[in-house]
């Protein structure tokens, strides 16, 4: 249960941030938003949970709907694709979705009928919602309709009206060997719209867009979200703070920022747990630490459960890793030796680890994706 603050100012995690509650980000939407106007390609980079499909949906996709009152807005969500068969079928469901909620009820079948007359488009009553329902075709005509054809389809429509493709978590088609090559293909339709493609996960992105050989190599321009300011976020959290007349110091402030690793949705969730304990105080880093401690308790059995998965050479990496501000070199001997494995059996776990995205890399060196996990781990292991 959240607590209201004025007008909608709170903390929000587990679904897409609202407009008003999305930290700073400025600079990133003021980029997006040209690269948009200048119909641009763009590959957008953050870790997961950093504000980028917030900022994207919330954002820039409903600025440019403001701009343009007909307009077609294509988003599809590609996360844990893993054969041409599911890419397909991803695309379909977010066709038709999309194509239902970019043009008003009132003309939708006669835009269907325009655009997609070979689709067979039919308005119908949903059974369960009693709402009008627009069938596009598409899952029943699926063996016909292929990525190549669907953009096809979206060229046709961008030659009429104004159009944006954002495709997120784009990265996970790296997991099947001829995806790259065939949206690149289906990307050289569209010569009129900006694309957007979004992603979490850096190596594999590097995998489909720095190497020579592949076959998105050189495609678009990179936009990578940065860490929220340290004074921003302050701003942001203390604001919130205040309906429970609580204080938070600058110093205390980048203590529990540096403490979830910077990442805007493991921050708000610890500081809606402090809002959840706390009125009338200055919060100290003991209460920060009581806040973390509540928080892990409530999520310890989904953490045992997480953590079964794992073989036990896994989990003593995983707790080493969680132990260090940032392990820069993982077969050095003083990490073998916290570890006590071999050489090549540290290198082959960080991959599968790196690979599965339980371990990231960035300027510190390898570090546990989820702040929440690397803290539970180092609590109670």
């Amino acid at each position: 249960m959240y607590h209201t603050i004025g007008a909608m100012k709170r903390f929000i995690f587990d679904r897409l941030v609202d407009r008003q509650n999305i930290c700073d980000l400025v600079r990133e939407q003021e980029l997006l938003n040209r690269y948009v106007e200048q119909r641009a390609h763009v590959v957008v980079y953050a870790p997961r949970n950093y504000g980028k499909t917030s900022v994207v949906k919330n954002i820039i996709s409903e600025e440019f709907r403001c701009k343009h009152k007909r307009c077609f807005v294509f988003f599809a969500e590609l996360m844990e694709v893993r054969s041409m068969n599911s890419l397909e079928a991803r695309l379909r469901s977010a066709f038709e979705r999309s194509f239902e909620e970019s043009f008003p009820l009132r003309n939708l079948l006669d835009n269907a009928r325009h655009f997609l007359s070979s689709l067979r488009p039919e308005l119908s009553i949903d059974p369960l919602t009693g709402s009008p329902s627009l069938s596009l075709g598409i899952t029943e005509q699926h063996s016909a309709i292929t990525i190549q054809s669907l953009f096809n389809h979206m060229a046709n429509i961008l030659q009429e009206i104004p159009g944006l493709i954002v495709l997120d978590e784009f990265q996970d088609i790296a997991h099947i060997p001829e995806a790259s090559g065939t949206m690149r293909a289906a990307f050289e339709e569209i010569d009129v719209a900006p694309i957007i493609l979004m992603g979490s996960k850096q190596h594999l992105l590097s995998d489909l867009f720095a190497k020579p050989e592949a076959p998105l190599s050189a495609w678009g321009t990179d936009l990578e979200f940065s860490p929220i300011p340290y004074n921003e976020y302050h701003k942001y959290i203390a604001e919130r703070f205040k309906q429970n007349s609580l204080a938070l110091s600058l110093e205390n402030a980048t203590y529990l920022q540096d403490l979830m690793q910077r990442v805007p949705e493991a921050i708000n969730r610890l500081c809606q747990q402090i809002l959840d304990l706390n009125t009338g105080k200055e919060i100290e880093k003991s209460d920060i630490a009581v806040a973390l401690r509540e928080l892990m308790n409530n999520r310890e059995s989904r953490y045992e459960t997480y953590l079964a998965q794992f073989s036990p050479t896994e989990e003593r990496v995983l707790i080493a890793v969680a132990g260090s501000s940032g392990v820069r070199k993982p077969q050095s001997k003083t990490f073998l030796a916290r570890v006590n494995l071999t050489s090549r059996s540290v290198g082959q776990i960080f991959k599968r680890l790196m690979y599965r995205c339980i371990l990231e890399k960035n300027m510190s060196g390898y570090r546990i994706s989820d702040p929440l996990l690397a803290a539970y781990l180092k609590y109670y292991r």
